[in-house]
């Protein structure tokens, strides 16, 4: 989320919100750089700047993720995002991996229906 005002204190800050793991799989983009696969599918070689939607399986892309850890590189992502007018919003990797990591382990000790 970027804040804006007219003094120059434009500034990206981190914003938890509560997500359905189901619905951000089938929209979601996992990117190392300029290119990502998506989580959907696992169709690789997308470009996040180019590929509104999935190649492999038509999915519409909402969120992007990266595992970038440098502030002033995932900040670069998000102007990108906002300069170019891509209508994603950038959630964390970690976050998103570690969510559906304790998601499936759930699963594993429900009892069968």
């Amino acid at each position: 989320m970027t804040t804006e005002d007219k003094s120059g204190n434009d500034r990206s800050v981190r914003v938890w919100q509560q997500l359905d793991l189901n619905t951000l799989k089938q929209h979601l983009l996992l990117i190392d750089d300029l290119y990502g696969t998506c989580a959907a599918c696992n169709q690789i070689g997308l470009n996040y700047l180019k590929d509104k939607s999935c190649s492999g399986c038509g999915t519409e892309f909402k969120y992007l993720a990266t595992r970038l850890k440098d502030p002033a590189e995932t900040g670069k992502i998000l102007r990108r995002i906002e300069k170019e007018k891509l209508g994603l919003t950038l959630i964390d990797r970690e976050d998103y991996e570690k969510a559906m990591a304790e998601k499936n382990i759930g699963s594993l000790f429900k009892e069968p229906e």
